[in-house]
């Protein structure tokens, strides 16, 4: 479908951005009610949903796995998933499943990860922004099943599917390294000056999709996690401000708190999304 188009002062046709819409869910609870708020999301009309990789919380692969017939149109990502927890040929092998399994609705967030996923079995690395050109490389070759540097296809492989990969980050030049490697950027944690920075630093190195998350919690109040009666006034800035290919909300409570309702979050930030 072609996007709708205005008419300006100078009667020219310009095309409006509207952005997808979704959540972002840290697997702090149970896996059922993970995937309950999946088919939340898509009944509310919502376009992805991203799942945290955590380490040895809920494996977000399998909990979007299981609701891949229970969906037919949402994009099913997981974001983000660290190579230093697990192998990038693993993490493609896993998510062109998930894609052959929904019909190519799947997507790849890579990020370096944080002390949560990686800190219990003690990784750290001096070298990130290498390990991720590293990642990408790799899973793009799994994808394909093309001949890499450091992959070479067995007969066994299947493909090629057509995964997008996103990058997960909030740092200079990993932002940059997204804009030059991958197909997508996913902010989220940052305030609105966080915001202006990291976009302008992405389209000025290349041209990749930007999706633009505001965590939200009840409780939680930094600078970068706003409050539920706030963030539908920050969200239709940032649309305004950056025209984004994505704008979501972060479900921070579900960080924190292991009693929380996921699928009443996915309701609440559904209908915040729907006045945008």
């Amino acid at each position: 479908m072609n996007p709708p188009h205005v008419t300006d002062s100078n009667e020219r046709s310009v095309a409006i951005r509207i952005p997808r819409k979704g959540v972002w869910m840290f697997p702090g609870v149970p896996a059922g009610m993970l995937a309950d708020a999946v088919v939340a999301a898509e009944a509310l009309g919502l376009d992805e949903v991203w799942i945290a990789d955590e380490g040895v919380a809920r494996d977000p692969v399998a909990v979007l796995a299981s609701v891949c017939r229970r969906t037919t149109r949402i994009r099913l990502a997981v974001g983000i998933t660290s190579p230093l927890l697990r192998h990038p040929g693993s993490i493609a092998a896993a998510l062109a499943t998930l894609d052959e399994l929904s019909g190519g609705r799947a997507m790849l967030g890579l990020g370096v990860g944080g002390v949560q996923s990686l800190g219990p079995f003690g990784i750290t690395t001096d070298r990130p922004v290498a390990v991720m050109r590293d990642a990408i490389k790799t899973a793009r070759a799994v994808f394909q099943v093309e001949h890499s540097e450091n992959y070479e296809p067995p007969a066994h492989a299947f493909g090629p599917r057509s995964v997008p990969i996103w990058i997960g980050t909030r740092g200079p030049q990993m932002s940059r390294l997204a804009a030059r490697e991958a197909d997508g950027i996913l902010v989220s944690g940052c305030t609105a000056a966080q915001h202006i920075e990291i976009v302008e630093r992405v389209r000025a190195t290349g041209s990749i999709e930007v999706a633009l998350h505001q965590s939200v919690s009840s409780t939680d109040h930094r600078d970068s996690v706003l409050a539920w009666d706030d963030v539908g006034e920050r969200l239709s800035e940032e649309a305004a401000i950056h025209r984004p290919d994505a704008l979501g909300i972060s479900l921070v409570d579900l960080n924190h708190d292991k009693q929380a309702d996921a699928v009443a979050l996915v309701e609440r930030a559904a209908a915040v999304l729907a006045a945008i």
